[in-house]
């Protein structure tokens, strides 16, 4: 059995997930967080981590990013722990999924992934594996879909991307389907986190786009 542990303030949501987890094979829910406090005593508040968790290890740590106490700050009890994490967000911008993956995150999913990806991805991290969905090379990408793309890097949603470009809301949605298919994504975060590794997208040190982005 994989072991999994939640933490994350939205109540409702740990619930409505450790329900959807519970019925997947090979998935056993070991424990819920609801702040990095919380979690942190979960993880490291005896001498036997594991004892604290009902003596069952968890092998993932899900984990929100935006978690009182801040979520990325548990990423080193995660891994004393002995567990991997994957980090999960309500809030699709390419500066927090990047600290998280440079601080030993092994995923990251936007909150809006439907459960079979997240369960995929939490069987893809507790095998070894790291879900962050980039692609295997750089994709061709039309001059509109590197204008959608460049907009997503800045935050902007689908609505106002298309007030900036003078496009439809319908069309903009169109482009950015192309783009997670180009990239690999399943996300439009891991689509602007993909586009950075690969060069499509850059970043200045504050995690915000830099000027000459390609």
């Amino acid at each position: 059995m994989t072991g999994v542990f939640l933490v994350d303030d939205h109540r409702s949501f740990t619930d409505l997930l450790a329900l959807g987890l519970g019925v997947q094979p090979g998935l056993d829910v070991v424990g819920v967080a609801h702040s990095a406090d919380d979690a942190r005593a979960a993880l490291g508040g005896a001498d036997d981590a594991r004892a604290v968790l009902g003596r069952v290890a968890p092998d993932v740590v899900v984990l929100d990013v935006r978690l009182p106490g801040g979520g990325l700050t548990l990423l080193p009890d995660v891994r004393a722990a002995g567990a991997r994490a994957l980090v999960l967000t309500a809030h699709p911008r390419p500066g927090p999924a990047r600290r998280a993956r440079d601080l030993g995150a092994a995923g990251f999913l936007g909150k809006d992934t439907p459960l079979p990806g997240i369960v995929a991805a939490i069987r893809t991290v507790a095998a070894g594996g790291s879900a962050h969905g980039t692609p295997a090379e750089v994709p061709h990408l039309t001059p509109r879909e590197q204008e959608v793309l460049d907009g997503l890097a800045r935050g902007r949603d689908v609505t106002a991307l298309a007030t900036v470009l003078g496009l439809s809301g319908h069309t903009v949605r169109d482009h950015v389907r192309a783009l997670l298919g180009k990239l690999g994504a399943r996300s439009q975060l891991e689509a602007v986190v993909a586009a950075e590794r690969v060069g499509l997208v850059a970043f200045d040190p504050e995690g915000e786009p830099a000027a000459d982005a390609r």
